[in-house]
């Protein structure tokens, strides 16, 4: 659907360019807020641990804070400095979704995210609009206001009156104050109303119909930093006026975007504005609440779709000569595995969120099971769109995540496997460990096939000679040296060019493993691993790597998270309900 026009010129036309050149210009002051930009390493971020905690001996992070065994009270609580974070491309077209409906959803095309991090929350929070931006949100705003007013009936939550025709500005300023409350998630001041009210009432007046001023209404509250950033600026604490704790309706913001990747409902806000997030435990019992709702789900699989680098599984270029099965259609297959699995453990059993690292089952349609060799259980027919849950067989040592070809094919090389980049992956995304960039000086390639070096592995040991190279390589390498039967879209293999691969090897300081279920086994034991489920998420949540200030808080968070039996949905709550979450400190 298009703009309506007013005596024949456009949405920019002249008499109403003033609301969207103020709208534009409001965005722009936000550049104030930019942050660095990042840099991206092999496996796609700066290594997800961010700050810099290397052991100076081997240049990998120590993966968290250390553990308190003194009598010192728990060091206070210094967050990270406020900042405004941009809606996330889904966020922002979820909110669409919910404040003007499907259509208007649907004709939205807002920029791609970045990701600084590993990240698309850090991101978000520290890289300036470009040009291109804003004129992407501008023409999002002016096709999707178009496409509301199609509908009237869908906007008379807004508006009790009846509009008596253009020049009614009573209606107009009760369809500000309810709209603009919801979109720009609080409620306007006086100023703020009759500046929207008069956006509204000059563009009807000039166009003699009242509906054309809710349109340029909707279109100049969308473009407002308002509506497309997350505002966070608190209230001083007495005691420390360096820490701010959110207002009710901010803590509601950064809940709905965190637990549901949309903007919090007209309820929540009601909760929020009276009182029912003051508490830790009336946070827990409205997170609980949020957590019912089925956009939880799909929040939390989209973040474990980025973590897990699930999102570009079709586009991943692979050599057919080698690798005859992989398709578009057997990638996305395998996305859908993984994150099937994923949801059964942290929904459907509520269980161990550990169990996707070494779970002995896993979900496929009729593409996986050919591609795994799997049989029905039941002697059935697998179905294409269906996913069933199936028992892995002891013989290919497959097991959690680890052992899928998702992780497995993009984890890999296009024509061969890479223990490094698998290694990699465990070290820096699920211990938050950094591996630090290799030396400029240092010889990458590696050395030819030969009849003594038939292996991947071969090859490799042959590299960590080189004592530049040895000490991360063994961090990574040998995590993806116990790999090695799975070849670079995740079938099961025992040779490679005639050789019979070696695939037991060590995940230091954890033991000796084989294969991808016993990798999971040793790493849902090891204390870092949790830890980074942590952190990760609290990266997510708020949109900045922890500070030192926070480290103490997220210790706290993790130790209760073991306690209570590793539930993710328990995670989720506890940390939204935590000082970490509900502070920011002074914006800088």
């Amino acid at each position: 659907m298009t703009t309506r026009r007013i005596d024949g010129v456009g949405a920019r036309g002249r008499g109403h360019a003033a609301p969207f050149l103020l709208a534009i210009f409001a965005l722009a002051s936000t550049a104030c807020y930019v942050g660095p930009d990042g840099r991206v390493s092999e496996t796609g971020d700066e290594g997800l641990s961010g700050a810099d905690s290397s052991d100076p001996d081997t240049g990998i992070d120590s993966g968290g804070g250390d553990d308190d065994t003194g009598d010192e009270p728990a060091p206070q609580l210094k967050p990270a400095p406020a900042s405004l974070r941009l809606l996330l491309a889904r966020q922002y077209e979820n909110s669409i979704r919910d404040l003007l409906g499907p259509a208007a959803a649907a004709v939205v095309t807002p920029p791609d995210d970045a990701q600084i991090n590993g990240l698309e929350a850090i991101a978000a929070a520290q890289l300036a609009l470009s040009d291109a931006s804003v004129d992407a949100y501008e023409s999002s705003a002016r096709a999707a206001a178009a496409a509301a007013i199609q509908n009237p009936a869908g906007l008379q939550a807004h508006l009790a009156c009846a509009p008596t025709g253009p020049s009614d500005a009573a209606c107009h300023e009760q369809f500000v104050r309810s709209f603009g409350r919801v979109a720009w998630r609080r409620a306007l001041t006086q100023e703020e109303v009759e500046l929207y009210v008069s956006v509204a009432q000059t563009a009807a007046l000039e166009a003699d119909d009242f509906w054309t001023g809710i349109e340029y209404a909707i279109a100049t509250f969308l473009q407002s930093p308002f509506f497309l950033y997350q505002v966070e600026l608190g209230t001083p604490e007495p005691d420390d006026p360096s820490v701010r704790r959110l207002r009710g309706v901010e803590l509601a913001t950064r809940m709905s975007f965190f637990l549901l990747d949309t903007t919090p409902s007209p309820e929540l806000l009601d909760e929020a504005e009276g009182g029912a997030l003051d508490t830790p435990e009336g946070v827990r019992a409205v997170a609980r609440a949020l957590l019912l709702d089925d956009d939880a789900r799909v929040a939390l699989s989209n973040f474990y779709a980025e973590i897990l680098r699930l999102r570009d599984l079709e586009s991943l270029p692979k050599d057919a000569g080698i690798y005859p099965s992989w398709s578009p259609e057997l990638a996305a297959a395998l996305r859908v595995e993984t994150l099937t699995l994923i949801e059964d453990v942290i929904w459907q059993q509520d269980g161990d969120v550990r169990d996707i690292l070494d779970a002995p089952y896993t979900f496929v349609n009729d593409t996986l099971a050919s591609f795994y060799g799997l049989s029905h259980p039941t002697g059935g027919s697998f179905a294409p769109d269906h996913f069933l849950k199936v028992p892995l067989p002891a013989s290919e040592k497959r097991g959690g995540i680890f052992g899928q070809g998702a992780y497995l094919a993009a984890f890999s090389h296009i024509s061969s496997t890479s223990p490094t980049l698998r290694g990699k992956f465990v070290r820096e995304a699920l211990m938050c460990q950094t591996i630090p960039a290799p030396p400029p000086d240092v010889e990458t390639v590696l050395p030819d096939t030969t009849e003594d070096t038939p292996t991947m592995r071969d090859r490799l040991e042959i590299h960590m000679s080189d004592p530049a190279c040895a000490s991360c390589h063994v961090a990574m390498d040998g995590i993806g040296f116990g790999l090695e039967n799975y070849d670079g879209v995740g079938l099961f293999r025992t040779t490679e060019n005639g050789a019979t691969i070696n695939s037991v090897s060590l995940l230091d300081p954890y033991g000796e493993f084989d294969g991808a279920r016993e990798l999971g086994a040793l790493l849902r034991e090891a204390p870092e691993v949790s830890l980074c489920m942590v952190r990760n998420i609290f990266r997510h949540a708020t949109g900045h790597v922890e500070v030192i200030g926070e480290l103490p808080t997220l210790q706290e968070i993790d130790d209760r998270f073991a306690a209570d039996g590793f539930h993710m949905q328990d995670l989720l709550v506890e940390l939204v309900a935590s000082d970490a979450f509900r502070m920011v400190g002074a914006a800088e």
